[in-house]
């Protein structure tokens, strides 16, 4: 009794999706041209990201958590660890780091990735003792405490420099916002382009489909059965082409990783990052949204009908 029910289901099935695939036979310009047109917008969304992502990173690699980086003359431990304890004890100060010659070789070393060898050459005179000062965030935001942290530390004798990167670190924080914004509002813009695009694709066959549709409607069928095969049709195009973007995207990332991949550890920014997975699934779920969402707003010309 319930292999009929379901068997009429699997045909009823198969007959809208064969529906919704002949709409695209039908018109294969027209919906080859949509598709590469969404693409466009959506590798501009996920390029700009992609920028924004490694941008943030190498931010992160370049400074840390640390606020501030004394750099000392030649000293010895002793007089080291008591200007280490007497940091420490500064209010606001929340840890202290010190950095001795042969580990900031060590470090420069592993940054420099491919290269790692070349700074291994290099003496550990060549790079100074220095103290990595991380701030509580009341001091790390008061711009005038701070400063005066800085200038109590640089008249210490065995202080050579000050680093509070202030002006650099804005600088990045600027750019890394700039990168951000421009990504979702890429993000928005393509969304929405694939809403208006798929619109006016979809539309188009509502149009040529006008007898085909009163048929259907003629002999009894269901407004759902009617209008799922324009919903399908939408969210394939769509899906499709959010596929070959975020494919096109990995070619991309290829091509720039065999370029210059090799000398991004001479910048701080050690590899180049890609989108993880959970970011490509939400991006084929949002295409695949827009194309649905925009082959219903063509369904008001097929209300219309």
């Amino acid at each position: 009794m319930e292999a009929k029910p379901t068997g009429q289901f699997i045909y009823r099935a198969a007959h809208i999706l064969l529906r919704a695939t002949g709409g695209i036979r039908r018109r294969p310009w027209l919906h080859l041209l949509s598709t590469l047109t969404l693409a466009a917008a959506f590798l501009s969304f996920a390029a700009t990201l992609t920028v924004a992502r490694n941008l943030n990173h190498l931010i992160d690699r370049w400074v840390g958590n640390s606020e501030m980086t004394v750099y000392l003359k030649d000293t010895s431990t002793a007089d080291l660890e008591r200007l280490r304890n007497a940091i420490a004890a500064i209010d606001g100060v929340e840890r202290v780091e010190v950095i001795r010659p042969s580990a900031a070789r060590q470090n420069f070393a592993r940054d420099l990735g491919a290269f790692g060898d070349l700074g291994a050459t290099l003496p550990e005179a060549a790079f100074p003792a220095s103290i990595d000062i991380h701030l509580s965030r009341r001091l790390a935001d008061n711009d005038r405490e701070r400063h005066a942290l800085s200038a109590r530390l640089s008249k210490v004798h065995m202080v050579e420099e000050v680093e509070v990167y202030d002006d650099w670190f804005k600088r990045l924080s600027a750019m890394s916002t700039m990168g951000r914004t421009a990504s979702w509002g890429l993000g928005i813009l393509a969304a929405i382009v694939a809403i208006l695009v798929v619109a006016a694709t979809v539309r188009t066959g509502v149009a040529a489909r006008r007898k085909e549709i009163a048929v259907l409607r003629l002999v009894g069928a269901t407004e759902t059965y009617v209008r799922t095969p324009f919903l399908i049709e939408g969210g394939i195009e769509a899906a499709i082409a959010m596929g070959i973007a975020l494919f096109c995207l990995q070619q991309m990332m290829n091509h720039v990783d065999a370029v210059v991949g090799g000398i991004m550890p001479l910048l701080g920014g050690g590899r180049i990052l890609r989108l993880e997975s959970t970011w490509l699934l939400f991006m084929v779920v949002g295409g695949l949204l827009a194309g649905l969402v925009g082959a219903r707003l063509s369904l008001r010309r097929l209300e219309e009908a």
